[in-house]
């Protein structure tokens, strides 16, 4: 194997490598539309489907193509490399209708080394083979000679668009009256920027400029092809008619072959500009993870639009409130009834709670009654939401600042639901604490003694009243036991009853603490799903695309 060839195989090997890094950054870019501009988008797909049937053709052939406007020479050129006269040749009007291709071959058996599978690849089917002997120098070379880029018939613009795109290397054949064309340095050379390593340029008719005024031309063209961005560009000056720089042109053309870096050389110029492309949209900047400040911030708005301190403060009440209706002194509980359950007028006593168990089906989750969100807290939400896409985004290109913006408000109308649903589906502490029957049961033990007492003394009385003979009543020292009954059973229930509620009011706290927390974990949850994980998986795209890019260049 020769050096060449090595040289042209680890290039190629690079090459794939570079292929397969662009398609993931065109991976990266339709997953999430609007990374990366549609067009560029466009552009990383069709280069990567194109370069790598280009190359499943192989290596073998390098594919010129002479592109020119019309009269400029082109095809006398074509004819001049080939050693016959294969295209037809006009001045004023187009004579290429269809592009035309001569093998060059690389074996003495030209009829078993047509490289038909590739040209028919490029849509090219007017064929012609080469002498194998005369044109021994240039085996290997496809030449192509293409419909004038300026003609008049759309499907010949058509047709020299179509194959700039795929061939190794381009041969510009320009005229001195027209090489200063807007339409061939706007359309095509510009286009082209950066392929300056696969492009030649020939200024034909050479001959009919005087002697002094030929480097003038010249230099005058270099000029314009560095404007247009195609730097070491070679400028031949050549005529068909008087052979005058033929000779140059098929040594450059010799050299490309040779090296077998003409296909390599133009799909990585290919590469290289899509990754000055894409490195422009991403930038260079250090992607900056969210941290939990800003994350901690916005769950605290949220929790704020949910009304976590209302419905925590309803918690400590609903304990509150339910304390008295289990432990309070029973002769006045009755009372609480008639006063509403802070939980159940939030409707949040009776929504379906969501299951523990993950994997276990999901329950529905009735709306709750809050109040909607003041307007300070849902202007609260949208600054923190701002304020989280501002922090992202410091330092990134105008574009990706645009889009973290976009991404993190994109489902805001989604959160005042997302919200109520989370409220609803929070655990709340609102069980009932075990103290609470034992309490129950002394007070109805003490109330039952309270009545008792009261019975007794009411008998008493009553028998009292009717002068019948006195009861016997005992007595614990010098109070009536009876009396004793009453005072005690009442004094004791009411005691109890206060020290009760003085452990519910602290029991309250904590539950509204403990429901505060539950409801800032939940709502956080919301944070995270509608917009702290979509804006964190923009900045993950941003930042592979980054590294990506990085391998490119």
């Amino acid at each position: 194997m020769s050096r060449a060839t090595r040289t042209a195989d680890r290039a190629t090997d690079r090459l794939r490598e570079r292929l397969d890094v662009l398609a993931r950054i065109g991976e990266l870019a339709d997953a999430g539309p609007g990374r990366l501009p549609d067009d560029l988008t466009g552009r990383l797909g069709t280069t990567v489907s194109s370069a790598s049937a280009r190359l499943g053709h192989g290596s073998s052939r390098t594919v010129v193509a002479l592109a020119g406007a019309t009269g400029s020479g082109k095809s006398s050129t074509f004819n001049s490399l080939v050693g016959e006269d294969v295209a037809k040749v006009g001045v004023r009007r187009p004579t290429t209708a269809t592009t035309q291709a001569a093998v060059f071959p690389v074996t003495e058996r030209p009829a078993d080394d047509t490289p038909d599978g590739l040209l028919d690849w490029l849509g090219v089917t007017e064929r012609y083979i080469a002498d194998p002997v005369r044109s021994a120098d240039l085996a290997g070379l496809v030449l192509l000679d293409l419909p004038d880029h300026d003609s008049t018939s759309p499907s010949h613009r058509a047709e020299v668009d179509r194959l700039v795109e795929v061939v190794d290397a381009f041969v510009w054949v320009v005229d001195p009256q027209k090489y200063a064309d807007a339409a061939l340095h706007q359309d095509y050379l510009r286009r082209f920027a950066g392929h300056g390593a696969v492009t030649t340029v020939v200024l034909n008719q050479i001959d009919t400029l005087a002697e002094r005024d030929r480097r003038t031309a010249m230099d005058d063209l270099s000029r314009l092809l560095v404007a247009d961005g195609l730097t070491g560009v070679r400028v031949i000056g050549g005529s068909t008619v008087t052979g005058e720089g033929m000779a140059d042109l098929r040594k450059e053309l010799v050299a490309r072959v040779a090296e077998r870096r003409a296909l390599v050389a133009r799909l990585d110029a290919d590469v290289d500009w899509l990754a000055d492309q894409a490195g422009a949209v991403v930038g260079d900047a250090t992607v900056r993870k969210l941290d939990e400040r800003a994350r901690r911030r916005l769950a605290t708005a949220l929790a704020g639009a949910a009304g976590a301190d209302a419905v925590a403060d309803a918690v400590g009440a609903a304990h509150r409130h339910r304390a008295g209706q289990v432990v309070g002194w029973p002769p006045t509980r009755w009372a609480a009834r008639f006063r509403p359950d802070p939980l159940r007028r939030l409707g949040l006593d009776r929504v379906t709670r969501a299951p523990v168990d993950d994997d276990a089906p999901a329950t529905t989750v009735a709306r709750t009654s809050r109040p909607a969100p003041s307007p300070v807290a849902e202007a609260s939400v949208s600054a923190a939401v701002r304020a989280l896409a501002e922090e992202a985004s410091t330092g990134l290109p105008e574009r990706w600042r645009l889009r973290l913006a976009g991404v993190a408000s994109s489902r805001r109308d989604d959160i005042g639901d997302s919200l109520d649903r989370a409220v609803g589906a929070a655990r709340l502490p609102t069980d009932r604490p075990r103290w609470w029957s034992a309490v129950s049961a002394v007070q109805w033990v003490l109330a039952a003694v309270m009545v008792v007492g009261l019975v007794w003394l009411f008998a008493i009385g009553l028998v009292a009243w009717f002068q019948l003979p006195d009861l016997p009543v005992p007595h614990l020292g010098a109070v009536p036991v009876p009396t004793l009954c009453a005072l005690g059973g009442a004094l004791a229930g009411l005691l109890l009853a206060a020290v009760a509620r003085a452990a519910a009011r602290v029991g309250a706290k904590r539950r509204a603490a403990a429901a505060h927390r539950i409801l800032t974990a939940a709502t956080a949850k919301t944070a995270h799903d509608l917009v702290l994980a979509p804006v964190d998986e923009e900045l993950d795209a941003l930042a592979e695309l980054q590294t990506l890019v990085a391998r490119l260049r």
